[in-house]
């Protein structure tokens, strides 16, 4: 079958996709995937999609995400092909996904290492009446975002709204159609990535999401006396073992697995 690239009109085709593998739609998410990096996808014959991944770019990095085969057309070798895709589209920046219990002996028979992991925690927010952060400027952010990534994200970061700001650290509250995600939880200090946890959860209605890091046991302690329930990890893997740039002690939090 044809790896093609996607376009908008192919939106609700992966959202029909992730559905059929009990994934939530979350178009938000794949709209965002569509306009910062690229979509893969193979037709199934009748309509909608056999399989698809998602790419994402910023200078030496690339992330893959998103990769899914429809049930009726597993075992057919799409899964491999279509990150194998996404590999070429990401070139020689370093490489790195996070994977489902299922996906990850493909990845790693493909070259792909551990490097830690996160895991998702959703749940109402139940206030600890702490320190919070308050809406700030894009602006503002940016030179820290740069020194825990290690490349320049302002095409994701300027899409996500208005962040949440304290001194050390930021994080956004973006709503993806069932819960509001918050991150890329940015910080120097703990104290701060729970004020600015505490700063979205306060200005957003309904359910919230974190998925801490795994270097952080005490923040996601935290979260989870805050009633934020924990969901299945996610470990992260790097493809050939290469050190992702950027400093990873300020890194508390990915705005979501697909993109960091």
């Amino acid at each position: 079958m044809e790896i093609r690239t996607l376009g908008a009109a192919d939106l609700p085709a992966c959202s029909d996709l992730a559905e059929s593998r009990s994934w939530p739609r979350e178009p938000a998410k794949w709209r965002l995937l569509h306009e910062v990096g690229q979509l893969f996808g193979v037709d199934a014959p009748g309509g909608g999609l056999a399989a698809g991944a998602a790419v994402v770019s910023f200078g030496t990095v690339a992330s893959i995400s998103m990769v899914l085969v429809a049930p009726r057309y597993e075992r057919r070798g799409l899964g491999r092909a279509i990150t194998a895709q996404a590999l070429a589209a990401a070139g020689d920046r370093v490489v790195w996904l996070h994977a489902s219990t299922y996906g990850r002996p493909l990845y790693e028979s493909m070259g792909f290492t551990l490097d830690g992991g996160c895991q998702g925690h959703v749940g109402t927010f139940a206030d600890d009446g702490g320190p919070a952060a308050l809406p700030g400027s894009l602006a503002s952010v940016l030179p820290l975002d740069l020194r825990a990534q290690g490349v320049d994200r302002r095409p994701l970061l300027e899409r996500l709204g208005t962040p949440y700001v304290v001194d050390g650290g930021f994080a956004f509250g973006v709503d993806i159609g069932h819960v509001t995600v918050i991150g890329p939880v940015v910080a120097e200090s703990e104290d701060a990535a729970k004020a600015v946890i505490r700063g979205v959860a306060r200005s957003v209605p309904g359910e919230v999401r974190v998925d801490p890091d795994d270097r952080f046991p005490s923040f996601t302690t935290w979260l989870r006396e805050r009633g934020l329930r924990p969901g299945p990890p996610a470990p992260r893997l790097v493809l050939d073992g290469r050190p992702l740039p950027g400093d990873a002690s300020l890194r508390f939090a990915p705005l979501t697995r697909a993109l960091g």
